[in-house]
Formats: C-alpha cells, sequence, structure tokens
C-alpha cells in the first residue's frame, strides 16, 4: 500500500511568516501608541511647570498630576485627579473677582499706594507667555492627530488666537486637561484592543497548531491502518496457499478458499470504513480551519491597514499638511544613498518666511498658521513628482530636488519664490507683506545629510542677510 503524502513544508513556512508578521505587526502598534502616550504625558509635565505658581491649591493640585504622570498612573486615576483640578483652576477666576469687588479702604493704604497705578492682574499677559504658546502648539499638534477630537481642539486652538492672559489661563487649561484626558483614555482602549486582538490570534494560532498535531496524528493512524490491512492480506493469503497444499480434495479446497476470501472482503471493509470515517472528520476539520484562518487573516489586514495609517499620520505635519522632519531624515537618508551609489546630481533647499515673528506679534498665531499652510500648499503644488518637500520645523521648510544641476535647482526655487510673493494674502482685511527666503546646495563627495542640510541653511541665511526675498547658492 502507497503511504499518504507528508505535509508540504512551503504551507508550514508560510504559516510560520504570517504569524511572525502579524507578531510584529501588532509589536510595532502596541510601541507606537506607547511613543503617543509618552509624549501627551510629557507635554502635560512641561505645561504642568509653566502653570505652577498661579495659586496654592493649584500647586498642590498640579504636583498631584505630575506624580501620578510620573509614576504612570491609569486613566481611572487621572478621572479622579481632573475634577479637583479643574475647581482649583475656576477658583482662580473666582479669586480674582473677589478681589477686584473688595472695597478699597483709603485710610488703610497710605496715600502714596493710593496714587499709584493699579494693574488689571486678570488680563495682563501671563509670564512665559511664547513658552507656554511653544508648549501649548506641540501639545495641540499632537491632539490633532486624534479625527474624534479635532473640533475640540480647533476650538480650543482659537482661543489661543490672541494673546493668553490670566483670566484666560484657567479655561484654556480646564479645556486642555479635559482633552488630554480623552487622548490617554482613547490610547488606553486601543492598547486594550490590541492585547484582545493579540490574544485572540495567539489562541486561533493555538487551534492552527493543534490542527496540524492532530493531522500528523491522523496521517499516523491511516499509515498504521494500512500497515495493518496489509499484515492481514498477507496473512491470509499465506494461509490460503497453506490450505490449498494441505486439502485433500477439491471441494475442502473451495470451501477454505471461500472462507479466506470472505476474510480478506471483511478486512478490506474494516479498512474502508476505518479511512471513510477518519476522512469525514479531517474535511470537518478542515472547514473549520479554513473559517479560522479567514478570520486571521481579516484580522491581521484590519490591524496592518490600522498601523499604515498610524505610521503616515506619524510622518505627515499636522498644521500644513506636508511630511514632517522625521519624513525628511528619512527620505534624506534615502535619497544620499541612491546619490552615493549613482551619483546623479542632488540638490537641498532650504526655506524659512521672512519676518515671521512680526506676523505673529502684528496678526496673531492664527494669522501665522495660515500663512505658513499657505506656503506649504504654495510649494507643495510647484514641485516635480520626483522632488521632496517637508516642514523641518517652526517656518522652516526643505525640498530635495533629485535629479537636478545647482544651476537648475536656483531657477526653480527663484520662481517658487516669486509665486509665494504674489500669494496675496490677507488678514482681518489686512494684506500680508509675505516673501520667503532660501538657501540652495548640491550634494558633494564625502557629504552627510546632516552637512549637506548645515550648508544649504548657512546659504538661506546670507539670503536673510542680503536683504531677504532671495535665492542664494553654495
Amino acid at each position: 500500500m502507497a503511504k499518504p503524502a507528508a505535509d508540504n513544508p512551503s504551507d508550514n513556512q508560510d504559516w510560520r511568516k504570517k504569524y511572525f508578521e502579524s507578531l510584529t505587526s501588532l509589536e510595532n502598534e502596541q510601541r507606537q501608541f506607547k511613543a503617543m502616550e509618552a509624549t501627551l504625558k510629557r507635554l502635560t509635565g512641561r505645561l504642568c511647570t509653566a502653570s505652577l505658581g498661579q495659586s496654592a491649591r493649584l500647586d498642590e493640585e498640579i504636583k498631584k498630576l505630575q506624580t501620578a504622570i510620573r509614576r504612570e498612573a491609569s486613566s481611572d486615576e487621572l478621572d479622579k485627579i481632573t475634577p479637583t483640578l479643574t475647581d482649583a483652576i475656576q477658583s482662580l477666576d473666582h479669586s480674582a473677582d473677589k478681589s477686584s469687588a473688595a472695597p478699597q479702604s483709603v485710610l488703610a493704604a497710605p496715600i502714596a499706594e493710593a496714587a499709584k497705578p493699579q494693574i488689571d492682574t486678570a488680563r495682563e499677559v501671563i509670564a512665559g507667555d511664547e513658552a507656554i504658546r511653544a508648549a501649548l502648539a506641540a501639545l495641540i499638534a499632537e491632539l490633532r492627530r486624534d479625527p474624534k477630537l479635532i473640533i475640540q481642539v480647533d476650538a480650543l486652538d482659537a482661543k489661543l488666537a490672541t494673546a493668553l492672559t490670566r483670566e484666560q489661563f484657567p479655561e484654556v487649561m480646564s479645556a486642555l486637561t479635559d482633552i488630554v484626558g480623552q487622548r490617554i483614555k482613547r490610547i488606553e482602549t486601543a492598547k486594550q484592543e490590541v492585547e484582545v486582538l493579540l490574544s485572540q490570534m495567539v489562541g486561533k494560532l493555538d487551534e492552527i497548531g493543534k490542527f496540524v498535531v492532530d493531522h500528523t496524528q491522523n496521517q499516523n493512524e491511516s499509515l498504521a491502518s494500512s500497515e495493518t490491512l496489509n499484515v492481514q492480506l498477507v496473512g491470509e493469503m499465506k494461509a490460503m496457499g497453506e490450505s490449498v497444499e494441505s486439502g485433500s480434495d477439491l471441494f475442502q479446497i473451495r470451501s477454505q478458499v471461500r472462507s479466506r476470501l470472505d476474510l480478506i472482503g471483511k478486512h478490506l471493509q474494516e479498512f474502508r470504513e476505518r479511512e471513510t470515517t477518519r476522512t469525514s472528520a479531517m474535511q470537518v476539520r478542515n472547514e473549520q480551519m479554513k473559517i479560522r484562518v479567514a478570520e486571521l487573516e481579516a484580522e491581521a489586514s484590519r490591524l496592518h491597514n490600522q498601523l499604515k495609517d498610524e505610521q503616515r499620520l506619524s510622518t505627515i505635519d499636522a498644521l500644513t499638511k506636508v511630511p514632517n522632519r522625521m519624513a525628511y531624515e528619512k527620505r534624506m537618508g534615502e535619497e544620499l544613498q541612491r546619490w552615493q551609489r549613482f551619483g546623479q546630481p542632488t540638490c537641498i533647499a532650504v526655506w524659512d518666511v521672512d519676518r515671521f515673528k512680526s506676523i505673529n506679534d502684528n496678526y496673531g498665531h492664527r494669522a501665522g498658521d495660515r500663512v505658513l499652510a499657505a506656503v506649504a500648499e504654495c510649494l507643495a503644488k510647484r514641485i516635480r513628482s520626483t522632488d521632496f518637500l517637508a516642514r523641518y520645523g517652526g517656518e522652516e521648510f526643505v525640498t530635495i530636488l533629485s535629479g537636478t544641476k545647482l544651476d537648475d535647482a536656483v531657477r526653480l526655487m527663484d520662481e517658487m519664490r516669486v509665486a509665494i510673493s504674489k500669494l496675496g494674502l490677507h488678514f482681518k482685511g489686512t494684506p500680508l507683506d509675505l516673501t520667503i527666503s532660501s538657501g540652495v546646495t548640491a550634494l558633494q563627495v564625502g557629504d552627510s545629510a546632516g552637512v549637506a542640510f548645515e550648508r544649504a541653511d548657512k546659504a538661506m541665511y546670507q539670503a536673510k542677510n542680503g536683504g531677504r526675498n532671495r535665492v542664494v547658492s553654495i
């Protein structure tokens, strides 16, 4: 009897590959969730530090929050802290109202003190405004990554359009605390979903492992059944031969042969029944396994797509919708390797919005955000499909021009510079005088990504010092 075919090794390799790919995707997503959570907690900690000194009660609640963040408290613990922290923030408004409503005693205050001008502390711009605003901007950019929080984040961002005063600060901090709490809770929920999914996938993979074991056992049983049949047939054939040789007459020989043939038929029938039962059971297990495999592949596909979306969002600047610095550094590494391998001309251009601080000071940070978004859109529309644009940080952008000589790069960048100067932006009915300066350099032998960028950055500062609204090459 022929032995059943062995398992296909390529199938086992394919399942092993899918198993490890699924685990790798889950681990990557979990690392990303942890990184996002760490960023939120770090920025919250910085805002807490910046908020100290408003009142003794608020300082006490902020220190509780800092302690909870340092020991990585759960979302339930943070929820318990939120009400008292919110009350402490709101109490600043009440204390300010009481102090402004308190009667002034002329007798109790010296005449010299009465002559001093009174400062409206509620409307005084808080100390360290730029540092706090920078921390808030970084936190808001991080919170915008969550699509379900964008409306709340935009509403909070709108409140920061004007100078941040002590009167506004409690309301902003209260809203920010609520949004951060929601984001942390959503991250923890996502982590729990990943853990549940991982547990489910491990369970399904265990089923696959059991199926493989059962399949192997079934093959062994089939082999043993075939060997049993073989032994039985050989025995019956041998006994039949002995009966023929020892038989005294034809009738006796015929009877003995018929008896042996009946036994052989019985052995074959038993073998067929065993194989039929085994085949039916195997078909049932195969159908069940197909369902499990389909479920596993669907979950793995969903997780893979979710991970791809998270990775894409992590490389896009939330404000300008162009790639961010992390995406630039990855692309620059690839372009540098390609240039070293093939030697095709490649240039880097660094952009900086002229007098951007004065735009923020004169028109507010909302105007500054509009300017950055408009500049990014204008540059993105004019780069070629082979080029790459990213927001490097603040009001600075960087462009990689593959397969472009320095003279051609300077000409292209100058055309973009002119396009920016003709945007014609207005804010609150007032035209904005918007220009941009650029420094361009070509990759040279021995360059690293950092060296090439520094050279382009140096050229950009030469453009600034030369009068702005120009392109300089090195």
